[in-house]
């Protein structure tokens, strides 16, 4: 928190400096909008600029729950998502930035008992993606709660020319920290995913034969991803769910993200 107002601070000063005031241009996804690509089909949401203009943000919802059937998302009384289904990422939505509870219910049971409750604010004109976890330590006979929400930052920035940029998000209980290797290279792209959370973005060359995660420090290939690409431009999010034991299988499902020029604005 010191560190965001001694950043605001700055770029206070820096607006009366011509020289220094490019060191607080407007971030990429304020001017661009997101073209989001998943299995399910590509989507856009508009630039992050126009949505902090109106005090709202940009929130999307992840299933990563095996074993659970298609959920619906409510924010207060309202269903902002419906009909996730496991291993789905919904598209973006604008929603307020203010304090909401958002809960989460089997489809269809809009009465009924939430499988996961959570109060969280929105950053302003800030990209989000709630994931539902499984929560960790339940089990087949635990009384406590099985799902979690977890509302994770979607950092867009491009990378660099000719580069690619890729996190991991560990939702699988069995496999408490992870490495992110492309196809054929020694050196991981991602390190020390945590189940239940989300890594940063590291910018990474292109790859073309496939990915592996395996267990921190390890090197035996836990689960392979041999269609998975990363192509120039594109940020992508790596889901691992499921497990290593019991009936659910280690999984995993990827997001794309890019960052294009919004409709109507010149090249």
């Amino acid at each position: 928190m010191h560190r965001l107002w001694r950043r605001l601070a700055l770029c206070g000063l820096l607006a009366f400096l011509p020289l220094a005031a490019g060191g607080c241009a407007a971030r990429s996804e304020d001017t661009q909008q997101v073209t989001t690509r998943t299995d399910a089909g590509t989507s856009t949401s508009i630039p992050a600029g126009e949505v902090a203009a109106r005090k709202n943000a940009l929130l999307r919802f992840a299933h990563a729950v095996p074993g659970l059937a298609a959920a619906d998302l409510f924010a207060n009384d309202n269903k902002a998502f419906e009909g996730a289904a496991y291993k789905t990422v919904t598209a973006y939505r604008e929603m307020p930035s203010a304090s909401q509870t958002f809960r989460l219910r089997l489809s269809g049971q809009d009465s009924a008992e939430p499988l996961a409750e959570d109060g969280e604010a929105l950053g302003t004109g800030r990209h989000h993606t709630v994931v539902a976890f499984p929560a960790s330590g339940s089990g087949l006979f635990s009384k406590e709660k099985t799902v979690e929400l977890r509302f994770i930052a979607d950092e867009f920035e491009s990378p660099a020319a000719g580069r690619a940029k890729v996190r991991v998000i560990n939702a699988s209980p069995d496999l408490e920290e992870i490495d992110l290797y492309a196809a054929g290279r020694a050196e991981p792209l991602v390190k020390g995913a945590k189940f239940g959370a989300a890594t940063a973005y590291a910018e990474a060359d292109p790859a073309g034969a496939g990915l592996e995660v395996r267990r921190a420090g390890e090197n035996i290939t836990t689960l392979a991803l041999p269609g998975v690409k990363l192509e120039a431009g594109g940020l992508y999010t790596v889901f691992i769910v499921g497990g290593t034991k019991g009936t659910s299988k280690l999984d995993s499902f990827v997001v794309e993200d890019r960052l294009t020029p919004a409709s109507g604005a010149r090249p």
